[in-house]
């Protein structure tokens, strides 16, 4: 439907009709990764409490959201960062949002795992990165659990060795937020009310940093393009209507 906009035309059935004080505005911002994160969750893995799900990319904002889902209901979210930055700094504020453990994305995750004694592998993994890193979070799976490919930060495709396939019963498939709303439009304002009461009651919450479209443009794509970035980057318009 486009984007950059403050004014566009549309037809009524191409839209959906939210109340005003449905939950902050900035959430209804992020309501792509806020609906993603409710998905991957709940369409992926038959999880039961007490069930692990191994995630990479873990402190975006999807990553962020997963966690915290996770924590509500009763799941051990295993959260794989790159090592950018103060890697202990990430991993003691993503534990505070949930995560049971916090591993850099090197190395093996499922040694890494086996060293902390988690043996209770995970039955769900979330790929966001592609390459390298689904790999590894393939291999720390639970034979013939799945994993739920839903971005490639990397631009690489992974390319799994032949008996994850045969030996483990790897499951990968991939989900596209955009097809599962256009599909089961119905479903999508009862999914928002669950995400509002969750944002309104401060149980769901994402780190992010807002900015002037007209103003502070340049200093929010500096913002944007930083290396290690845990915060949403949010772009405010005032002047409804201006071309810029």
């Amino acid at each position: 439907m486009g984007t950059w906009r403050s004014l566009a035309v549309w037809r009524e059935k191409q839209v959906l009709k939210i109340p005003t004080d449905l939950m902050p505005i900035e959430y209804c911002a992020m309501m792509r990764e806020l609906c993603l994160a409710y998905r991957l969750l709940e369409d992926h893995g038959s999880l039961k409490p007490g069930d692990a799900v191994i995630l990479n990319a873990a402190n975006s904002t999807v990553g962020q959201v997963v966690i915290q889902l996770c924590s509500l209901l009763k799941l051990r979210a295993i959260a794989v960062v790159r090592e950018v930055g103060d890697f202990e700094k990430n991993s003691t504020w993503l534990k505070s949002l949930g995560a049971f453990d916090v591993l850099p994305d090197s190395g093996s995750l499922k040694q890494e795992l086996d060293k902390r004694k988690f043996f209770a592998k995970p039955r769900l993994g979330l790929d966001a990165v592609g390459g390298m890193s689904a790999v590894r979070l393939a291999d720390a799976l639970m034979d013939g659990c799945p994993l739920v490919v839903y971005g490639c930060m990397t631009g690489r495709a992974p390319t799994f060795p032949w008996h994850y396939w045969v030996a483990k019963n790897l499951q990968v498939c991939g989900f596209s937020l955009r097809r599962w709303m256009k599909e089961k439009k119905k479903r999508v304002p009862t999914m928002m009310e669950s995400l509002a009461k969750l944002v309104n009651a401060d149980k769901l919450r994402v780190n992010y940093t807002e900015y002037e479209l007209a103003t502070e443009f340049d200093e929010a794509l500096d913002h944007a393009l930083e290396e290690g970035r845990s915060t949403k980057i949010l772009i405010k318009v005032n002047d409804i209507g201006v071309t810029y």
